[in-house]
């Protein structure tokens, strides 16, 4: 009777809830006697229904599947390592069981609509080639490549995301990770963008714009002054005391900057994630790689990317760790925060990427001198230039920085 079940792999087997009919109690298969009385006894018992009774009559089902859809999915127990886990009953070619939410499901409906108006072959629950990841949506792109749109909305641990981004590299997929929460422990830890988080209703209406908020990244170098290009040092830490502060330090810096924090920043950014997935399809948007930090460039970017510090170092490739027997994860990936996983940590401030910086240069630097001879010092406020009249405190400023530092 076994041998008409699907058998879950080690990336699809996780610790799921299991519920017993009979007694109407939840197991805790982490615990010899199940967690209820008699449950030594109760284990020997659903064992040797193996091969006797039908995987339906056993009386263990899913409890998720029963709050959260309304359906009774049996379930069947599975050693690995002397451990017990809790695997869902499905018939040979069947998909893994899936709790998405409903704003996931529009995510993933809403990509793929807007690819195939764009003339992108598009397929909601796709296997990579080797079997050994499942794309939320896969998109055909140009010129060979296979874009993969994840949608993520619940927490995950970095190393989480790095084992599955690593599943997915292996199998030729170039990943476009969403996150709706700014602080995700994903964020720049796999190829990502953030988008608002939107009730389904309003992204299944296609008329409806979702604006991607980060992971769209561009190259900015220049002079770390007030009147300089860039917006702030790179290499000052944020101070979260005075989020305003610009501090600059007088040196030169090449750095990839996220879109929304650039000097060349509007406000009124029109990308949205229907024009960022169709454009990455099409090429002209690259991942990369720098540092351990992910995102994505433009590709003209990309090219001066590559022509002012040459091809990209790979990282050390992450290798999956599926530790057998300690999978505490529940009925799929896409599941909430748990007490056996650690909370992401606050992440706030610049996510700038320095790739070159020089300090600044002061050999046979001309000091500029007033008509006695006698050198004019450099403004108060730190904008690097000479001020030759002093503030109401005594000391050289300019009216306009004096302006900036008191806005």
């Amino acid at each position: 009777m076994d041998d008409e079940l699907q058998i879950d792999s080690d990336q699809e087997l996780f610790r799921n809830p299991v519920y017993y009919e009979p007694a109407g109690r939840a197991l805790d298969l982490d615990r010899p006697d199940l967690g209820v009385p008699q449950g030594q006894d109760l284990l020997n018992v659903l064992l040797r229904m193996r091969k006797r009774v039908p995987v339906e009559k056993r009386g263990l089902i899913c409890p998720e599947c029963r709050d959260l859809r309304g359906r009774r999915v049996p379930m069947y127990l599975v050693q690995r390592d002397g451990v017990w886990l809790a695997s869902h009953y499905r018939k040979p070619g069947e998909k893994p069981i899936s709790h998405e939410s409903d704003e996931h499901l529009a995510r993933k409906e809403r990509v793929a609509k807007d690819s195939e108006d764009h003339g992108f072959h598009a397929d909601i629950e796709s296997q990579t080639a080797d079997g050994h990841a499942r794309l939320d949506v896969r998109i055909n792109g140009a010129n060979g490549i296979v874009l993969g749109y994840e949608p993520q909305l619940s927490a995950q641990t970095a190393r989480g995301m790095r084992a599955r981004e690593a599943f997915r590299r292996r199998g030729g997929i170039q990943s476009v990770w969403d996150f709706a929460d700014p602080d995700h422990a994903g964020i720049g830890t796999v190829p990502y963008v953030r988008t608002p988080n939107l009730p389904a209703s309003v992204i299944r209406v296609q008329k409806n714009p979702i604006a991607v908020q980060d992971g769209n990244f561009v190259l900015e170098e220049g002079q770390c002054s007030q009147n300089g290009s860039l917006t702030r040092c790179p290499e000052k830490p944020y101070d979260p005391e005075n989020p305003t502060d610009a501090g600059y330090c007088g040196g030169w810096h090449r750095v990839l900057m996220p879109a929304h924090q650039s000097s060349t920043f509007t406000g009124e950014g029109d990308l949205t994630l229907t024009r960022f997935i169709v454009e990455a399809a099409a090429g002209e948007r690259i991942p990369f790689q720098r540092g351990g930090h992910h995102g994505w460039l433009p590709a003209q970017q990309w090219q001066q990317y590559l022509e002012a510090n040459g091809p990209a170092l790979d990282d050390k490739e992450c290798q999956p760790s599926v530790r057998q027997g300690d999978r505490h994860d529940r009925c799929t990936e896409h599941r909430p925060a748990s007490e056996v996983r650690a909370e992401p940590k606050q992440r706030r401030g610049s996510r700038a990427i320095v790739l070159e910086s020089r300090p600044r240069e002061t050999e046979a630097a001309r000091v500029p001198l007033d008509a006695s001879g006698q050198a004019i010092p450099l403004c108060r406020f730190g904008c690097s230039q000479p001020a030759s009249l002093p503030g109401p405190e005594g000391l050289p400023e300019h009216f306009s920085c004096r302006r900036k530092h008191e806005a």
